[in-house]
């Protein structure tokens, strides 16, 4: 990574740790350094304070104990994850400890994209058990019922115990819906006792790719 990258992200978290609002705080860090629209967008999505990146470090649920429990997938925010990765697009490792995705201005996941990916997450999802695991898709997002149809039928042909289904209201009714989230929104994951990086773990074990830590 450019160092001047990672000289802004300390900046930023200073900046953080001192109570500047984020919007405010990326703008004056990232015009500081000129930095592009992508690298603005990483240092959003991926800086945090020590004390915010430890707090959801601690929600989240090793991979070992999911076997067992009731898991709530993010849908569209795991399958993009997947996507970037496999598509060679810019995946970094955030503060926190989850593996996200910048996809601005890159082509966004067809149909047949997110199927694929899909199925890479249903194979990974098999071998940590959960005892059900239920996908919660945004149901604004285009074809989302397909999508959500699709995904039961390939985790039956699997054997996998699993629901999915669409929501106008997905954040809620991700957490609503299992004992662990599985997500990298900052939202959802701010209001969860318990998380998982279902598309880091993805990432990491079945695409094999190390993601940037900025």
């Amino acid at each position: 990574m450019p160092g001047v990258l990672r000289e802004a992200a300390t900046d930023l978290r200073y900046l953080l740790s001192r109570g500047y609002r984020r919007s405010s705080a990326v703008r004056f860090v990232a015009d500081k350094y000129c930095l592009s629209r992508t690298d603005r967008l990483a240092l959003y999505r991926c800086v945090y304070p020590s004390e915010a990146a430890e707090a959801r470090h601690k929600t989240q649920v090793p991979a070992k104990d999911l076997c067992g429990l009731v898991m709530a997938v993010d849908g569209f925010n795991v399958l993009r994850t997947v996507h970037a990765g496999l598509h060679g697009h810019p995946i970094y490792l955030c503060d926190d400890g989850f593996v996200r995705d910048i996809s601005i201005g890159l082509r966004k996941p067809t149909f047949g994209d997110l199927v694929e990916c899909l199925g890479l997450v249903i194979s990974c999802i098999c071998e940590l058990k959960p005892r059900l695991t239920v996908f919660v898709y945004d149901r604004p997002v285009s074809r989302s019922g397909e999508i959500s149809k699709k995904t039961l039928e390939m985790a039956l042909a699997r054997g996998m115990p699993c629901r999915s289904k669409t929501s106008m209201r997905s954040d809620s009714e991700i957490l609503s819906s299992g004992e662990v989230v599985a997500t990298s929104d900052s939202v959802v994951i701010e209001r969860a006792s318990k998380s998982f990086d279902l598309g880091g773990y993805v990432v990491y074990n079945s695409l094999r790719l190390f993601p940037t830590k900025i």
